[in-house]
């Protein structure tokens, strides 16, 4: 009898010894696969954004907390609102855990919105890796535009920029034209939210739909606590609690049908800043990936540099963030047969017009990066902004292509911009 209980505790201890040393071989199978690895995280919209924020500080500390501790090479995507970085991550990327992504989250539920013109891509079958926030979108106007309220916007004709058909920019003032009646007309072509930002200081338009509340709070708090801007709406499950007396979207549908419709563009506002991978990454790695994502939300110089920024925190883990996307995917046909109508509507839709002027100056000043050029203008202390992309802005130094950090201050150039504080479409220095 003894011999027979000591052979069962040798078969346990041998078990338990064997199940420990798997263990430890799936947890050095991932680190020796990390190992002097560099890991690209594709962010889908141009430097300067939320998303870009987002994904930049992520990239700067998650590698510590994967098993071998690769490191982040940010890298931006900006186009068709989040389409092409969506394309290249689900369909180009390797599947193998180096290559991680965030982008607009509307984005990802295109192929439910627009079947015929969507990336092919079912969201339920990608790898989700966290969420940085849940986030409440927000529709401002500037304040010289006169625009105040949502009474506002329904009974004077309001103008919103945006960069594509399928961004948030426009798809909430659609949304609002059909269910509360406002006349807001959209205005495309800016390359991000940005030049939109730009664009209302300007007076070129009224404001913008879909900016996050944390993103507000973030980048342009002095907006808001000097009144620059006012809310009109919000977007989210629930109303966010400093700013209870601002309208929630889903409040405003006239019936059930139409309240469902609503949830069904807020529901991705709670997925945030969301993290993803191409699907069928290995079991391993996703695991290893969801945990350091949430370990990273943790680490005290993530928040301390959040913190720093002004970024908002409220992590979800990847798991939340597959079951929240299945919820969404799972909207019945009939709602989402409706959504489709209001977003084929080309009601108030208008191509933004450009006004290029170039003028001759010398450069007072370029930032580090040459991102900004600094110069006089008609008696005036103007700058513009250089685009990394040479569709965007062309840069040639003694009739020679070169990069936006080659520009210097004390240089002889021609600019072609649209006036201050506008993306330069050229700058030929001598």
């Amino acid at each position: 009898m003894i011999s027979s209980i000591r052979t069962i505790a040798a078969m346990a201890l041998g078990a338990s010894f064997a199940v420990t040393a798997a263990g430890s071989a799936k947890a050095d199978a991932v680190s020796d696969f990390y190992k002097n690895k560099k890991m690209t995280i594709l962010i889908g919209s141009t430097v300067g954004g939320g998303y870009n924020q987002y994904g930049r500080l992520l990239g700067r500390h998650m590698g510590r907390h994967i098993p071998g501790q690769p490191v982040f090479v940010p890298k931006n995507m900006p186009g068709a609102g989040g389409r092409r970085a969506l394309a290249h991550v689900a369909k180009r990327a390797p599947r193998d855990g180096t290559v991680l992504g965030i982008l607009v989250r509307s984005t990802f539920f295109d192929k439910q919105m627009y079947p015929k013109k969507a990336v092919d891509v079912d969201p339920t079958e990608l790898t989700w890796i966290g969420s940085a926030n849940r986030e409440v979108g927000t529709c401002i106007a500037w304040h010289a535009s006169g625009f105040k309220d949502l009474n506002d916007v329904k009974e004077k004709v309001s103008t919103m920029g945006s960069s594509g058909p399928a961004s948030s920019g426009t798809i909430f003032p659609k949304v609002l034209n059909e269910v509360a009646g406002t006349k807001m007309k959209i205005i495309l072509g800016y390359p991000g939210s940005t030049q939109v930002h730009l664009a209302m200081e300007r007076n070129e338009v009224t404001g913008r739909c879909g900016m996050g509340w944390d993103s507000l709070m973030a980048r342009y708090r002095s907006w808001y606590f000097d009144k620059k801007v006012h809310l009109f709406v919000q977007i989210g499950l629930n109303k966010h609690p400093k700013i209870p007396n601002v309208p929630l979207l889903i409040d405003l549908g006239r019936n059930e049908k139409e309240k469902q419709m609503l949830t069904l563009f807020s529901a991705p506002n709670d997925m945030g800043r969301p993290y993803f991978g191409p699907p069928k990454i290995p079991g391993d790695r996703v695991k290893a990936l969801q945990a350091a994502f949430m370990d990273t939300m943790k680490d005290p110089k993530f928040v301390a540099d959040a913190t720093k920024l002004n970024v908002a925190l409220s992590p979800m883990s990847g798991t939340d963030v597959a079951a929240l996307v299945k919820k969404i995917w799972d909207t019945p046909a009939d709602v989402v047969q409706m959504a489709r109508a209001v977003l084929a509507s080309k009601k108030g839709l208008q191509q933004r017009k450009t006004n290029y002027r170039t003028v001759q100056v010398k450069l007072n000043k370029a930032n580090k990066k040459g991102s900004k050029i600094y110069f006089t203008d008609q008696g005036k202390k103007v700058y513009a902004s250089v685009s990394r992309r040479s569709k965007r802005s062309k840069v040639t130094i003694g009739g020679k292509k070169a990069k936006r950090g080659a520009l210097k201050a004390g240089m002889e150039c021609a600019v072609t911009y649209e006036g201050h504080k506008t993306l330069a479409k050229s700058v030929a220095c001598k």
